[in-house]
């Protein structure tokens, strides 16, 4: 996709017979669907009474990395408060170890650094490296067409400039780059008929990277959609010695949230490709993916935006994109990027609309969507290093994944059920086993959990393994996480509050009375965030130690409290 309009859409186009030739002959060593046909029905199958699952000894990968987002959080338009209180405060929330992000140039002029948009694309990145440790692979978003090797040579030059001046900002996770986004030249996909000119510009943007020790390494191809993974086999035989790492974008445009067959699908398609990187020493990253796009004109303008956000689909789409997740995992997927974070600012001057995020932008109310609360819970639990386990089981429409991270042995368990009814299931732990009771975290698509201020749900209880087994009952169509990556200590009170009547000038030309709170950061080591309360009501959230409270009701009597909160989302006490 490019940073406002997008991407691989079925619609746009089917791939050409080279590259799917090469996916097919690739793939057929195991029985899958086609790569570009719609995943089948699965069939009714008999419930059983319980529903037996357990964990093989050998792990479908080491050295997890995460799943996390596309995230383009677009500083230089956003206000502070916006940066603080919902940015930064949800990107700790969630604790994604993997984002995507577009680099950009000044408008029109590819090869040409935009200072502001690339001085506020560091402060992301140190961001999310400061809040959730988070690896960052990036892509331009308007690659320059060049008509000489001088003139190659010259755009990789300032490619490198830039890499090097984030790096040197402070953005030491920028581990991946691509020099496109899916293969896009001057139209959408068009390199993925001319893939020895996009390997001339990686090999010169490669060179560059080496010349200045840079430690970057390239990805390729980040084609979209499944049809075009064909261009992953030829880059393999053709580019392999400049590539770090091989990567690609689905949208699940064919298959309706409620399909019972794309899980399986989209399984073999992932343990494709990461078979393709593997046989090259090299991990398989799934750069941007999600639902259904709905890519048309309303009103004049393009909008870019989930199908069924907005509609009563939207919650059964948060439980596919964590499906879709879970299949990804369990294919030894290093990381995955949903598309996307957050909105991007409405610019209705630039006919372009791009409504995707978890959450809106600020001037739509920063409102969460269904699949923060699905898909959060697998950015905050299924983050690595760890150790992705294979889950054996003959139950065909309970799906389950599991991951043991590397800091201090503890699991994450997903279990999410297709069923029509509730299945109660029962996970062997067996030598794997984890003594510690699990905190359960559950999604339900027909009752959102929507939250205060973003926070993920609370957990709806503990389960404790018995005999070496998890047993529970997940209620059909339903997200279940069971986690011990967590503790039950709270952050101790926060201290040194001080609150001072001002005149908020943050608008420009106006000036209205607030209240200013400061107070002395925690010296918890698993901080999360703030909560901010007035006379007992909760009025805001943020990641850093000041707040204006210019609210309607700042006048109101009553004191002011600020509430530490941890990782495992405990608050502290409500210190007045």
């Amino acid at each position: 996709m490019n940073p406002t309009s997008r991407r691989g859409f079925l619609r746009q186009g089917l791939a050409s017979a080279t590259a799917l030739g090469a996916l097919s002959k690739a793939a057929q060593a195991e029985p899958r669907a086609d790569a570009l046909s719609p995943p089948p029905a699965a069939p009714a199958v008999q419930t059983p009474a319980v529903a037996e699952f357990s964990l093989a000894p050998a792990p479908v990968r080491t050295g997890f990395g995460g799943v996390g987002f596309h995230a383009q959080m677009l500083l230089a338009d956003a206000t502070q408060d916006f940066e603080d209180q919902v940015l930064a405060k949800r990107w700790r929330e969630l604790n994604p170890r993997f984002a995507r992000i577009f680099h950009s140039w000044l408008p029109d002029q590819p090869g040409t650094r935009d200072p502001k948009v690339l001085a506020a694309l560091a402060r992301q990145m140190v961001m999310m490296k400061e809040g959730a440790g988070t690896e960052i692979y990036l892509t331009t978003g308007g690659l320059k067409e060049t008509n000489s090797n001088e003139d190659l040579r010259s755009y990789a030059s300032a490619v490198a400039d830039d890499l090097e001046y984030l790096q040197n900002a402070g953005a030491t996770n920028l581990k991946w780059y691509c020099c496109t986004n899916e293969l896009s030249l001057i139209e959408w996909a068009d390199m993925h008929n001319d893939l020895p000119r996009y390997r001339a510009y990686h090999a010169a943007i490669a060179e560059e990277i080496k010349r200045r020790s840079l430690g970057i390494k390239l990805l390729a191809t980040d084609a979209s959609p499944v049809g075009y993974w064909g261009t992953l086999d030829w880059a393999s035989k053709n580019m392999d010695d400049i590539t770090g790492v091989y990567g690609g974008h689905h949208y699940i445009n064919e298959e309706a949230p409620d399909n019972l067959g794309f899980y399986k699908w989209f399984l073999g398609r992932c343990q494709w490709a990461v078979g393709l990187a593997k046989g090259r020493g090299k991990d398989f990253i799934l750069g941007e993916f999600g639902p259904a796009q709905y890519f048309d004109l309303k009103y004049g303008i393009r909008w870019d935006a989930c199908k069924y956000f907005d509609t009563p689909l939207e919650g059964m789409a948060g439980l596919q994109l964590a499906e879709a997740a879970m299949a990804a995992i369990n294919a030894g997927v290093y990381s995955m990027g949903y598309w996307t974070f957050n909105d991007y600012p409405d610019r209705p001057e630039e006919h372009s609309i791009n409504h995707w995020g978890v959450f809106k932008w600020l001037t739509n109310g920063a409102l969460t969507r269904a699949p923060y609360y699905s898909y959060g819970l697998l950015t905050k639990f299924f983050r690595g290093p760890g150790t992705v386990f294979q889950v054996e089981s003959e139950e065909d429409l309970v799906r389950v994944a599991a991951l043991q991270h590397d800091e201090g042995k503890t699991w994450s368990i997903a279990v999410l059920n297709r069923q029509s009814q509730a299945a109660r299931i029962s996970i062997r732990l067996g030598d794997l086993q984890d003594s510690r009771p699990f905190r359960k975290y559950s999604y339900d698509p027909s009752h959102i959990p929507t939250t205060d201020d973003g926070d993920l749900q609370e957990p709806v209880g503990k389960v404790a393994p018995s005999d070496g087994k998890l047993t529970d009952t997940v209620e059909a169509a339903t997200l279940a996480v069971y986690t011990t990556a967590y503790d039950d200590n709270t952050p101790a009170a926060v201290k040194g509050l001080e609150i001072k009547a001002i005149q908020d000038t943050r608008t420009s030309g106006a000036t209205a009375s607030a209240n200013r709170l400061r107070w002395t950061p925690s010296a918890e080591p698993d901080l999360c965030y703030y909560r901010i309360y007035h006379d007992g009501v909760r009025i805001g959230s943020t990641a850093v130690t000041e707040y204006i409270d210019s609210g309607p009701d700042h006048h109101r009597k009553g004191p002011y409290a600020v509430v530490a909160v941890n990782r495992s989302g405990n608050p502290g006490p409500r210190k007045l």
